[in-house]
C-alpha cells in the first residue's frame, strides 16, 4: 500500500473507534506489525492491575482470532530471554523495570507522557531486545494508564466493552496490524468517571440471585468483576456500590461485607470506590444498626456515629478510596433537627480529624461532598466545606443540573464533580425500567458542566446497570475526552458504535434507528406517560406518536433479520427490545388514551381498540419472557421492574408499581343503537370536540341532529380547523357506528364546490369495518380569491336523522409576493427555532444546535460560543435572530407560546432571561425570568415538581391587538443556557391544548 493510501485509510478510520485515534488495522501495510502472531510482555513489577489487563486481552485475542498469544511477566533483567518470539506486544507504566530498560538504551521517549494521569502511548519499535524484531509498545503514565491502552488495543481489535453485559461476540479477524504511528491518548477531560448502581430491586439483585439459584444472592466479587472489566474497557476508574436497603431480606446490599473480596478486587482493578452522597465515610448505610448502637442522630449519637465513620476509614485506608463527607439523615432524608448547618460543620471537622489521625494530613486524601437534594439549600445559605474536599453538584434527579461553579469555586483544590442520573426513584415520578435519556439533552448538560469546571468526579446513576449500556457509554466517552463529541457528532458516534457491536453493513441503519429512539424516549419517562399525555383530538397527536413509534419498530425488525446470527442477542440488547418495548408500552398507554376518548364518543370501534391494548399489554410479557430466555437464560429477571401503573395515589405516586396493571378501559354495547337524537352514524371532524359532546345528551334540553347553527347546535356539530392554502392540505373526517353493529349504515356526500374534494364520496360502515376516514382537501387554484367563508358538506346516510352537514371555514388569502417566514395558518403559527429569516453578527451569535429538542425536529437555538457568552453579558443580550410572520386578519389579540429545552439556573449570578419582541416593540414587560425564584434558595423553581417531565418549559407573553399584514418577531437571551426550541402563535384561538404543540406550519422560503 502506497503511504499517501494508508494515511488516507488511517484517518477515515478514526471514527470507527468510537471517534478515537485508531492505530489497529486488519490489513497489512508497509511497517505495520502483526498483533495475531506476537506475544505479550507485560512488566511483572507492575500493579496487578497490568496482569489482570493482559490476560483479558489474551483472551480477546483468542476470540478475534482463533489463536491464543503467549504472555509473559518480565523485568528489565529476563526480557532478552529468547523465547517470545519475533514480534512482541510490550505493556507497562513509565515506573516499570521494563520500560526504564527501554528508556535508558533510547527506545523509548517518554517527555509526552510523563506525569500525565491515565495517558498512554502506543508506538512501534524496531528490536526491542535481544532477539525480537520488532514490539508494540504501550507505555502507561501510572497504572490505569497502560490498564486503558491494553483494553483500547482489545476494543480496536473487535472485541466491545459489552461483551458481557450485552452478550456483543468478538469481530472474527485472521490478521490483525498495529498501524506504524505514535499515538497518544489522555489526559481525560475528567478524572474520575465511573457509575452508581442504584435501586437496583427487583431486577438486578433480582437476577443476580436467579442466575445463582438462590432468594437472595449477595453482589460478590464474580459480579463485580464483570462490572469493573466493564469500567475498564470504558476507560472509567470510579464506582459508588450498590447499596439498595431491602426488607427481603434485611438489610439490603453492603459492598464492603457482603463479599470480603470485593474492595481489594476494586482495588487490583484499578477502580476507585467511593460512596453514595448519604453514606459517609466508606461506610454503607445498610450497616447501621439501630438496635444496637441507637439511631443515626449526631446531636443524640454523636459517639456511635463517629466509632462507625471511624471504622470506614480503618478498613479501607491501604485501598484507593474517595471518601464521602458529611451526612445526611436516615432513610436518605434530611438531617433531622433546629441547625443541620451547625451539624454539618461539625461533622466536618471531626471527620478531617479522623483523616489527621489515619493519613497524618487530611489534604492528601480524596474527599467529596455531594450537594444533593435539601443539602442544596445548606449550600446556597453559607456552608462549605474545607477547600480540599470537592464540591459535587447535582442534578434535579431528571437530568437538569441544578448548579454549576462559579470562578472562584473553581479554583478550589478539591474541584468540583458532578453527579447526574440516568434513571431515579423518588418524586415526582420514579423511573427505572427503560433508558429514557435523550443523548443530545444528555450531552448538553454534561458539556457545559464541563466548559463550566466540573472535571474532577462524574458519578452517573445507571441502576442496574441495564438496560443503560449505550447512554452510560456516551457518558465515558465524553467523559475521556469532551472534544471527541459535539451535537453535530452524535449521529457519527452512534454510527462508531453500531459499526462495533454489529459490523458495518447496516451499521447506518441501525445508528439512524438509535438516534430516531433517542428522540422518542426523550420526550417524556415511560412511567410519566398516561392516557391522555398525547391529544387524541388536537394535531393527531396521539396517532402520530404511535405512528412514530410504529414505524421504528418496523424498521427495527426489518434490520433483525439481516443481523447475523451470532450477533442478534446483542441486538436485541442495545436496539430490538428497547424499541419494541417502547413501541409496545406507547401502544398500551396511548391506546388506552383512544380507547377511552373514542369510547367516551360512543364509538363500537372502542371495543377493538380495547382488544388491541390487551393484546399489546400481553406483548410486552412476551418480550419480556424472550429477554428471559436469549444467551441461554442468562439474563433472567433482569426486567422484572414493573412499569405499567397509570393512576397511583397522589401521595405515593412515585413509588414503583408491584405488578403492571391496565386500568381505564372502555367497551361500549355493540348490539344497543344510540338514542334518537343524533342516531346510529357518528362523524368526527378533526380537532372539534362534537362527537364528543354528542356522546351525552339531553332530548328535552337538547336539540337533534342534523346540527344547526344556532350557538348550542355549534357545540354539537363538526367542524373543522380553519382552511387556508398554506394548511396541511389533507384534513380528516371519521365516520363511525354507535348503533347496533349488526346493522349496516350506507352513506354518501353531496359536495356544493367542485373545489372542495373529498375521499371517498361513498361507503358502508358495518360490523367488518366500523369506522372510515374521509380526506378533505380544497383545489385553492379554483377558490375565488378572498374568499372567507364557512361552507358545508352533505353527508346522506340510510339511517335517522338521514343526514348531517361537515363545516369548512374557507380561508382563500395569498401574502404578497416575496414574503419570506411564516404565514398565518388555521389560527396559528408554529416556528422551529433554527428557522429565523435574520440574524445579529458579533462575537456572540445565535447557532443552530442540531438534535436537541422534543418540541422541534430541526434541534434548538442557542448563544455561542458558550464562554463567550457567559464572559460578556452585554454581548449576549445584544444578539438576535428575527421571524417574519403574516397575518390575514387583524388579531385580537395575538399570544405567544415559547418552548425552550429544560433547564434550572446554574449560575446564581446570571439566571436566565428572555425577550420576544413584535415589531421591535416591546411588551411592557421587557427581559423576563425563564424560571421563578425557588421557597428556599438552592431548592427547585415553582412548578418544578409538575412540568419537569415534559422536558420543556413553556411561557406566554401577549402582544396585545395586533392588524392583518406582515410582522418581525425578535427573539434575545441572556445566556447561552437558554435553549429555544419552538415559538407558537395563536392568531385567532386557533391554538388547541397538546403535549407537543403543534408541528412547524408553512414556512415560505
Amino acid at each position: 500500500m502506497c503511504w499517501p493510501t494508508f494515511l488516507f485509510l488511517w484517518f477515515s478510520a478514526i471514527s470507527l473507534a468510537l471517534l478515537e485515534e485508531r492505530f489497529v488495522a486488519f490489513d497489512n501495510s508497509a511497517g505495520a506489525f502483526p498483533i495475531h502472531d506476537a506475544a505479550i510482555a507485560f512488566a511483572s513489577d507492575d500493579p496487578v492491575g497490568v496482569r489482570i489487563a493482559v490476560d483479558s486481552i489474551v483472551g480477546d485475542i483468542e476470540q478475534i482470532t482463533g489463536k491464543r498469544p503467549a504472555a509473559f511477566g518480565v523485568t528489565e533483567d529476563n526480557a532478552t530471554v529468547p523465547n517470545f518470539g519475533r514480534n512482541i506486544i510490550i505493556a507497562g507504566t513509565l515506573d516499570s523495570s521494563l520500560l526504564k530498560g527501554l528508556i535508558r538504551t533510547g527506545k523509548l521517549e517518554i517527555s509526552d507522557i510523563k506525569g500525565k494521569w491515565e495517558t498512554f502511548k502506543t508506538t512501534i519499535i524496531e528490536q526491542p531486545w535481544t532477539g525480537v524484531d520488532k514490539g508494540l509498545l504501550i507505555a502507561g503514565s501510572d497504572k490505569r494508564g497502560v490498564m486503558f491502552g491494553l483494553y483500547t488495543l482489545a476494543e480496536q481489535c473487535g472485541q466491545s466493552p459489552f461483551h458481557w453485559w450485552a452478550d456483543v461476540p468478538a469481530e472474527k479477524h485472521k490478521e490483525i496490524y498495529a498501524l506504524p504511528v505514535t499515538t497518544i491518548h489522555g489526559e481525560p477531560s475528567v478524572r474520575y468517571r465511573g457509575l452508581f448502581i442504584n435501586d437496583e430491586a427487583p431486577a438486578l439483585t433480582g437476577w443476580w440471585s436467579k442466575v445463582n439459584g438462590e432468594n437472595h444472592y449477595p453482589l460478590n466479587t464474580e459480579f463485580y468483576r464483570h462490572v469493573f472489566d466493564m469500567l475498564l474497557r470504558l476507560k472509567a476508574n470510579f464506582m459508588w456500590p450498590a447499596m439498595w436497603k431491602s426488607s427481603v431480606p434485611k438489610p439490603g446490599n453492603v459492598f464492603f461485607t457482603d463479599d470480603p473480596g470485593n474492595i481489594q478486587l476494586a482495588n487490583d482493578y484499578g477502580i476507585v470506590i467511593s460512596t453514595s452522597h448519604h453514606e459517609p465515610m466508606q461506610r454503607a448505610t445498610n450497616e447501621w444498626n439501630e438496635t444496637m448502637v441507637g439511631p443515626w442522630d449526631w446531636e443524640e449519637n454523636k459517639a456511635n456515629v463517629t466509632a462507625f465513620m471511624e471504622d470506614g476509614i480503618r478498613r479501607t485506608r491501604m485501598n484507593e478510596s474517595y471518601y464521602t463527607l458529611g451526612m445526611r439523615g436516615p432513610g436518605d432524608g434530611p438531617i433531622q433537627g433546629d441547625d443541620p448547618i451547625g451539624v454539618l460543620e461539625d461533622v466536618f471537622q471531626t471527620q478531617q480529624e479522623m483523616f489527621s489521625n489515619y493519613y497524618g494530613n487530611a489534604s492528601t486524601v480524596n474527599k467529596v461532598w455531594t450537594i444533593y437534594k435539601e443539602v442544596m439549600t445548606y449550600y446556597a445559605a453559607g456552608l462549605t466545606p474545607p477547600d480540599d474536599v470537592t464540591l459535587m453538584f447535582t442534578d434535579d434527579n431528571w437530568g437538569n443540573i441544578q448548579r454549576l461553579p462559579l470562578a472562584n469555586e473553581t479554583t478550589r483544590s478539591g474541584g468540583i464533580g458532578l453527579y447526574y442520573h440516568l434513571e431515579y426513584v423518588g418524586v415526582p415520578k420514579s423511573y427505572k425500567w427503560q433508558n429514557t435519556n435523550n443523548l443530545p439533552k444528555v450531552y448538553k448538560e454534561l458539556s457545559q458542566a464541563y466548559e463550566r469546571g466540573a472535571d474532577r468526579i462524574w458519578v452517573i446513576n445507571v441502576a442496574d446497570i441495564k438496560p443503560l449500556e449505550v447512554p452510560f457509554g456516551f457518558v465515558m466517552d465524553l467523559a475521556w475526552n469532551t472534544s471527541s463529541i459535539s451535537f453535530e457528532s452524535i449521529p457519527r458516534y452512534l454510527n462508531a458504535l453500531a459499526t462495533r457491536e454489529f459490523g458495518s453493513e447496516q451499521a447506518e441503519e441501525i445508528s439512524s434507528i438509535i438516534m430516531e429512539h433517542s428522540r422518542l424516549i426523550g420526550r417524556r419517562k415511560y412511567e410519566a406517560t398516561q392516557a391522555k399525555t398525547y391529544s387524541v383530538l388536537h394535531y393527531n397527536e396521539n396517532e402520530r406518536v404511535l405512528s412514530e413509534w410504529r414505524s421504528l419498530a418496523q424498521r427495527v425488525s426489518s434490520v433483525a433479520g439481516l443481523i447475523p446470527g451470532d450477533r442478534k442477542d446483542a441486538f436485541w440488547h442495545h436496539v430490538q427490545y428497547p424499541v419494541h418495548s417502547g413501541y409496545t408500552y406507547h401502544a398500551v398507554v396511548l391506546g388506552l388514551g383512544r380507547n377511552q376518548q373514542i369510547g367516551f364518543e360512543k364509538r363500537n370501534s372502542a371495543n377493538d381498540v380495547a382488544s388491541e391494548v390487551l393484546q399489546h399489554f400481553e406483548s410486552d410479557f412476551d418480550l419480556i419472557e424472550q429477554y428471559d430466555s436469549i444467551a441461554g437464560g442468562k439474563w433472567t429477571g433482569i426486567l422484572a421492574q414493573p412499569k405499567y401503573d397509570q393512576y397511583g395515589t397522589a401521595s405515593r405516586d412515585w413509588s414503583e408499581p408491584t405488578k403492571d396493571v391496565v386500568t381505564g378501559l372502555w367497551y361500549v354495547q355493540l348490539r344497543q343503537n344510540s338514542t334518537y337524537s343524533f342516531g346510529n352514524l357518528g362523524i368526527y371532524a378533526e380537532g372539534c370536540e362534537s362527537a364528543q359532546n354528542q356522546g351525552r345528551s339531553l332530548p328535552s334540553v337538547d336539540e337533534s341532529a342534523p346540527t344547526g347553527q344556532s350557538a348550542s347546535q355549534r357545540a354539537y356539530a363538526p367542524i373543522l380547523p380553519i382552511m387556508d392554502p398554506y394548511g396541511k392540505g389533507v384534513w380528516n373526517v371519521d365516520l363511525f357506528h354507535r348503533g347496533d353493529y349488526r346493522v349496516p349504515i350506507k352513506w354518501s356526500t353531496e359536495i356544493p364546490f367542485d373545489w372542495i374534494v373529498v375521499s371517498p364520496s361513498s361507503g358502508e360502515i358495518s360490523q367488518a369495518e366500523l369506522e372510515q376516514r374521509l380526506n378533505v382537501s380544497i383545489i385553492w387554484d379554483k377558490v375565488p380569491s378572498g374568499f372567507q367563508e364557512e361552507v358545508s358538506f352533505k353527508i346522506n346516510y340510510n339511517t335517522v336523522p338521514w343526514f348531517d352537514l361537515v363545516r369548512l371555514p374557507i380561508v382563500n388569502y395569498n401574502v404578497p409576493d416575496g414574503f419570506t417566514g411564516f404565514p398565518e395558518t388555521s389560527g396559528v403559527i408554529s416556528i422551529e427555532s433554527p428557522h429565523f429569516q435574520r440574524a445579529s453578527e458579533g462575537d456572540v451569535s445565535f447557532a443552530s444546535i442540531p438534535y436537541l429538542g422534543t418540541r422541534s425536529d430541526s434541534g434548538s437555538l442557542a448563544l455561542r460560543p458558550y464562554k463567550g457568552a457567559r464572559d460578556s453579558i452585554t454581548a449576549a443580550q445584544a444578539a438576535w435572530v428575527e421571524y417574519d410572520i403574516y397575518l390575514y386578519n387583524n388579531s385580537f389579540p395575538l399570544n405567544a407560546t415559547i418552548y425552550v429545552n429544560s433547564a434550572l439556573d446554574t449560575d446564581p449570578t446570571l439566571k436566565m432571561q428572555f425577550l420576544l419582541t413584535l415589531d421591535a416593540n416591546d411588551t411592557g414587560i421587557g427581559w423576563t425570568r425563564l424560571l421563578g425564584d425557588p421557597a428556599k434558595p438552592g431548592d427547585t423553581p415553582p412548578g418544578w415538581s409538575s412540568t419537569v417531565a415534559d422536558y420543556v418549559w413553556t411561557r406566554n407573553i401577549t402582544f396585545g391587538n395586533i392588524t392583518a399584514g406582515k410582522h418581525t418577531l425578535r427573539w434575545q437571551a441572556n445566556s447561552p443556557e437558554v435553549y429555544l426550541e419552538k415559538i407558537v402563535l395563536n392568531t385567532r384561538g386557533g391554538l388547541q391544548s397538546s403535549y407537543l404543540g403543534p408541528s412547524e406550519t408553512t414556512w415560505l422560503q
